[in-house]
């Protein structure tokens, strides 16, 4: 029993949503009950495996006392009762309340329509896609066929509860805590195995974005194609040796950029890039013979935060009323520092004039063995 400085008793209050208060029919609530607030959080999933079971919505009033949390349905709607005690109650609205906060920055509206495939849900999927549910995309498309493990926690968004699930599966779940309206699609495997028809039903010319998350050029090269067919955008984000510093591509349909492949498909004088030795990224023969390195999470997230912040401008750009963040400021590919000091880096950090330097000069352009598809996309 929480009570105030004075000894009176502080009475529970139930968090609820508006959708849940709607629903009068008789049926479990399910959720997490703080005793240092005296708050009821009723999960608006409804589910079990969301929360722990609270209690019921009954239409008998006698139900009241014999429950920790009882949400008695009423002609005038429903009144909660905690072991008998009227609870007072707390609406809103899941999705405006949510993101109410971005308001005047990004238009949830126009966010909810969007749609991103993200390719590789580990350290840098993974962030990607729960940022860009915080900034209200409705849409995912999760590709990835490996296991978290013990070993990716310390880079990972997911924890220890995730370990021995599909990485597709456990960022599904954190994408629903932040938005559980989010529409998610899975696919358990390499890119180069989706069949046509997930891409063809997921993607929405001018609304879609592909990010290349998975560390492999060749993956990259792949879904750059596959993305500009469907006349998608896409976004790459690669790493160098641990991580000291890392690369974003992007290629927009329809603004004659030369793509991935044309760009950056043989790794350039200007790269760095490692690639990663998951076999699961990629049909590259001799995979195993690759050296990778990851860095720490925060190099990683440090990087891969400045491409979240391209993607949430792509998807904008040509929207009404949106100002971009960098997608004015920064070339097609950008490099990004993350320390110029050479015992971490080695000699190829000699580019880079200080810490956390992001470029803004480098060209990227048409290859000669172009066919000319990344010119002319569908």
């Amino acid at each position: 029993m929480l009570k105030n400085f004075f000894g009176e008793e502080i009475p529970k209050t139930v968090f609820i949503s508006q959708e849940q208060l709607e629903d009068k029919t008789e049926r479990n609530i399910y959720g997490r009950y703080f005793k240092d607030t005296a708050i009821f959080n009723v999960f608006p999933y409804g589910k079990e495996k969301d929360g722990k079971l609270l209690g019921k919505f009954v239409k008998d009033p006698s139900q009241k006392d014999k429950m920790q949390l009882c949400g008695v349905i009423t002609d005038d709607g429903i009144e909660f009762y905690s072991y008998g005690k009227k609870a007072e109650c707390e609406t809103y609205n899941l999705y405006q309340n949510i993101f109410s906060r971005n308001k005047g920055i990004l238009e949830t509206g126009v966010m909810s329509q969007k749609r991103v495939v993200i390719l590789g849900c580990g350290s840098v999927g993974s962030l990607v896609g729960m940022e860009l549910a915080r900034s209200g995309v409705g849409h995912f498309c999760l590709i990835d066929g490996d296991v978290v493990e013990y070993h990716n926690i310390c880079r990972h968004q997911c924890g220890i509860e995730d370990v021995g699930d599909l990485k597709v599966n456990a960022l599904e779940r954190k994408i629903k805590n932040i938005n559980p309206n989010a529409d998610v699609v899975k696919f358990k495997g390499i890119v180069q195995n989706v069949p046509e028809e997930l891409f063809t039903d997921f993607c929405r010319p001018g609304d879609t974005i592909f990010v290349g998350c998975a560390d492999n050029r060749g993956a990259d090269v792949y879904s750059n194609r596959i993305a500009s067919f469907f006349g998608a955008a896409f976004l790459s984000i690669g790493f160098w040796e641990r991580a000291y510093a890392g690369e974003i591509f992007y290629h927009i349909p329809g603004k004659n950029m030369p793509c991935y492949a044309c760009a950056l498909g043989d790794g350039g004088d200007m790269s760095g890039r490692v690639e990663a030795n998951h076999h699961i990224y990629s049909n590259q023969e001799n995979i195993e013979e690759v050296k990778f390195e990851p860095g720490i999470s925060v190099d990683i997230n440090f990087i891969t935060c400045i491409g979240i912040k391209l993607i949430i401008d792509i998807l904008n750009d040509g929207e009404n009323g949106y100002t971009p963040r960098l997608l004015n400021d920064l070339r097609q590919y950008t490099l990004v520092c993350n320390t110029s000091n050479p015992e971490i880096a080695g000699e190829m950090v000699d580019i880079f004039s200080y810490p956390l330097q992001v470029t803004r000069s480098l060209k990227v352009g048409f290859s000669s063995k172009c066919d000319g598809k990344c010119k002319n996309e569908r």
